[in-house]
């Protein structure tokens, strides 16, 4: 038996708006240094080698793995932002117990591994409701370009996040860094709560088992063809990204003979990439209809990640960097219209477990990409085991092509 309650819609401001934007993005920026601060801190104040700083990864991602579903479940119960800002808060607690501890003298692995758990699920309950969030924060026809305004944020994260951790941990120290991160997320908590919106919950009075709330969001997903499309498509990016970020630097440290700075500028030019291509989405799509700019933009720069399994013979790297560029400008304007599809087509009370499933499937998909590439590289070779990765790359545009997404004009309409 479902109760329902029907609430009226919460009244939003430009500056709720602009409020959240900004209190998302410190967060974005943090979790990006925090991916490098964190490894830096482990070599160098424990002197962990590979094995432990390959640990630590995977401890911060496997959280989205594991509770993806339960907690998208469980966030169509329940008002998103004081989930966000109780996860600020947590990650916040939990990253000042480093410095605290390495000053001090007795910081451990087992500590640091902890901490990054800690992270790890707190960032689930953190993203999750960010994407639920955002749909009432912007109805109509400010949700593409709200969520073009995120993704920008989270294409100069990605740009910039790596190389200022580093540049600050060789300023400061690593425990240092953490120590900011942890300023930032208390700041983020703060500006959330002076949100002046009213947050309704998203479905209503729902109460019925969690399993069976997750199976909704599943079948939901398994049965909307634009969610198939969307998943289908964002599993081949991650697939194909992951397995060229496994092999790349192998291929340009060990084959090419690349300086890690050379390396380093090849893929800040994927970074730019990105970038304009969240930046150019929503223009392109309200010249060209979102569906037919989502298919033209896939066919257009499907050739260049052929350069990719080339990079060095014969195609030169400035070449190269130019191709893969373009790879992913396609990935940045995925990220706002697939984004904003997934988000037009799916009710309010089943958002967040949409927006779980969708988790658990891309970073299933990442570690999916990685795991093949490495296979494939031992059993035929570096380059062609690229070249894999780079041929789903650019055959992201056939699932579009073949589903109703490319009949779509209008964001938020199937016509």
């Amino acid at each position: 038996m479902t109760q329902t309650i029907t609430a009226a819609p919460p009244v939003v401001t430009p500056q709720d708006r602009s409020r959240y934007l900004t209190a998302s993005g410190v967060a974005l920026w943090g979790a990006q240094i925090g991916q490098v601060a964190v490894p830096l801190t482990a070599v160098t104040v424990l002197h962990t080698g590979a094995s432990g700083t390959s640990l630590l990864r995977t401890a911060l991602t496997l959280p989205f793995v594991l509770l993806g579903l339960p907690v998208g479940a469980w966030l169509d119960r329940v008002r998103r932002r004081p989930v966000m800002i109780g996860a600020d808060l947590v990650r916040a607690g939990a990253l000042i117990t480093v410095p605290v501890a390495a000053w001090s003298g007795c910081l451990s692995t087992v500590h640091l591994l902890a901490v990054v758990v800690v992270q790890g699920v707190a960032t689930v309950f953190f993203d999750l409701a960010t994407q639920s969030l955002v749909k009432d924060l912007a109805p109509g026809a400010l949700l593409a370009r709200t969520n073009a305004r995120l993704a920008t944020v989270t294409q100069t994260a990605l740009i910039g996040g790596p190389a200022l951790a580093g540049w600050a941990a060789g300023m400061l120290s690593a425990p240092t860094v953490l120590l900011v991160m942890a300023a930032g997320y208390l700041w983020s908590a703060a500006w959330l709560s002076t949100l002046g919106m009213r947050e309704h919950p998203a479905g209503g009075v729902v109460r019925r088992h969690l399993l069976h709330e997750i199976a909704e969001g599943i079948a939901f997903v398994a049965r909307q063809p634009v969610l198939r499309t969307v998943t289908v498509a964002g599993s081949m990016v991650n697939i194909g990204t992951a397995g060229v970020m496994t092999l790349l630097p192998v291929l340009a440290l060990t084959e090419l003979g690349w300086s890690e700075g050379e390396l380093g500028l090849f893929l800040g030019a994927g970074g730019v990439g990105g970038l304009l291509g969240a930046l150019s989405a929503v223009r392109l799509a309200d010249r060209l209809g979102a569906g037919r700019a989502a298919l033209l933009v896939g066919v257009l720069v499907a050739p260049p990640a052929v350069a990719v399994p080339l990079l060095g013979r014969p195609v030169p790297g400035p070449v190269a960097a130019v191709g893969w560029a373009l790879v992913l400008l396609k990935v940045g304007f995925d990220s706002v219209l697939m984004m904003t599809f997934r988000q037009q087509v799916t009710p309010a009370g089943l958002l967040a477990r949409v927006n779980g499933t969708m988790r658990v499937l891309f970073t299933g998909a990442t570690a999916l990409g990685a795991a093949t590439a490495g296979v494939l590289a031992a059993a035929v070779g570096t380059r062609w085991a690229l070249a894999a990765s780079a041929a789903c790359l650019a055959c992201v545009w056939i699932p579009i092509a073949l589903s109703p997404v490319r009949r779509m004009r209008v964001l938020g309409t199937h016509t």
